[in-house]
């Protein structure tokens, strides 16, 4: 059985056992694996056979353990974790199973806080037993930064056990947390319990109502995204009115949301509430949202309304040229995400000014994510000003022709400024090709050397490797590089 890849060495030992049946042999050949990861899932598999007593599993479990702690690597012993974790869940039923559980469950609680720790409780939340369920819950609060998304296979789990006594034991657990975490699992809780027709009185939305006003901003407009039945547009919009610009911006979402519920009476009469007390609103930030209102009402196929509602643009910075609207556009936009600390400054201004430049060589829009400033046009005056690339001088007519915008990573990430890509020099797989994709393309650069967030990186699978080997490039680089991509495609 002496095999110099482990990879092959343990399917085969595996596959053998399957067709031949448990040997000393296999169980031999599986030890001498020189990879710990590979042991422990071909010992793991052998203790599938039920010519295997239970306390004879029970004395290998340690051996499996170990063996998978001696990867050093957090990622991939989360890989195993979900592995194992699969295998012995074909386990016949004794108290081996139970502790090889156990066991599993240290081991994720034992990883870094991260993505890996949420990789390995989206791989067991689903096979262990429910009264470990709390205990993952826990596991998943403690994944300082990625807390929600951790929590999200459990809650699943949860959900899909249909136990109400399950779920009476986790909600003090989520209640417990700051509320704008609290906010976003209740969120979580809510959609997952619909979509298994699971009730749950009071509901997880209904529960998350009297947190919503200390939530931040993004979580509570997620929160209305998700808004699926006119009940809870309706609870929603009671819970979120009033005349300041984050509730318009609640409103304006909410009626979104009325109207793919089937109430466009109701999506209607939101918008024109909106749409009044938008009034009160001034700075940039009023024209951005009446461009919002302006698009619910196109929805309603309102379009003399819309065009009543939508701003007429009369921006501070003129440019002295003719924007020539005959210049090709692409239809494709460069996303340029905030990554600096602190307020708008140099870094921010230079690669703006730079941007503008290759946007309007190449045909290109600019949005910029995730930048510290609400005001879209001070933003530009400052570059303007302040840098002396030469590119800048075409900012002034990507602003008048409105091809430079504010926005958030989440936008960004749903689709609505072209198909969201992520740039990085290490991929998760293989990095995408840039031409597979039908229609607009949004492709995002993390300014600096430390690239995109996590938080963008985790949630978008698109990811696009520019050099083919892997090379780390300066954001100029980058951005001219793409720009071409973008520009070469049909």
């Amino acid at each position: 059985m002496t095999e110099r890849h482990d990879p092959s060495a343990c399917r085969r030992i595996l596959r053998s056992a399957k067709e031949n049946g448990l040997s000393r042999e296999l169980l031999d050949a599986a030890q001498e694996l020189r990879d710990g990861i590979y042991r422990a899932e071909a010992l793991c598999g052998l203790c599938c056979s039920p010519e295997m007593t239970d306390e004879d599993r029970n004395d290998w479990i340690p051996i499996i353990v170990d063996s998978m702690l001696e990867e050093e690597r957090s990622w991939r012993l989360a890989e195993s974790i979900g592995i194992v974790a699969k295998s012995a869940s074909k386990w016949p039923k004794g108290s081996a199973r139970g502790t090889i559980t156990e066991n599993l469950i240290s081991l994720t609680g034992g990883l870094p806080t991260g993505k890996d720790r949420v990789d390995a409780l989206k791989s067991i939340a689903s096979r262990v037993p429910e009264r470990h369920l709390p205990e993952l819950m826990l596991l998943a609060i403690e994944n300082h930064g990625l807390e929600a998304k951790a929590a999200r296979p459990v809650i699943k789990a949860m959900v899909r056990s249909r136990n109400h006594n399950m779920v009476a034991q986790i909600l003090p657990m989520i209640a417990e947390t700051s509320p704008d975490l609290a906010v976003r699992m209740l969120d979580s809780l809510h959609r997952i319990s619909g979509q298994e027709k699971f009730i749950i009185e009071p509901s997880a939305l209904e529960i998350a109502l009297p947190l919503l006003g200390d939530a931040e901003f993004e979580t509570v407009r997620t929160l209305c995204s998700n808004a699926w039945v006119i009940d809870d547009v309706v609870l929603l919009a009671e819970a979120l009115q009033g005349v300041d610009e984050q509730a318009i911006r609640f409103a304006v979402t909410l009626a979104g949301r009325a109207d793919k519920a089937g109430d466009a009476k109701l999506a209607e009469s939101m918008l024109e509430k909106a749409a009044s007390d938008l009034l009160g609103i001034d700075g940039y930030s009023q024209g951005s949202i009446a461009k919002n209102i302006a698009k619910g009402f196109e929805r309603l196929g309102m379009m003399d309304r819309a065009a009543e509602v939508k701003p007429m643009r009369t921006p501070t910075v003129v440019s002295t040229k003719v924007v020539n609207n005959d210049s090709p556009r692409k239809g494709h936009t460069l996303a340029l995400v905030g990554t600096y600390e602190g307020n708008i400054g140099t870094p921010h201004l230079r690669a703006l000014a730079r941007a503008s430049g290759i946007a309007w060589g190449f045909g290109l829009d600019i949005a910029l994510i995730d930048w510290p400033t609400k005001d879209l046009e001070v933003l530009c005056v400052r570059a303007m000003k302040e840098s002396g690339t030469a590119g800048v001088n075409h900012l002034s007519e990507l602003l008048e022709a409105e091809r430079v915008i504010l926005t958030t990573s989440e936008a960004a990430l749903s689709g609505s400024l072209g198909h969201p890509i992520v740039t990085t020099h290490q991929p998760r797989g293989d990095s995408v090709e840039l031409n597979s994709f039908e229609g607009s393309l949004c492709v995002m650069i993390g300014l600096g050397r430390n690239g995109l967030p996590g938080k963008v990186l985790d949630n978008c699978d698109n990811q696009f490797e520019l050099t083919g080997i892997g090379a780390s490039l300066e954001t100029a680089v980058a951005m001219g590089a793409i720009a071409q991509c973008l520009a070469n495609l049909d």
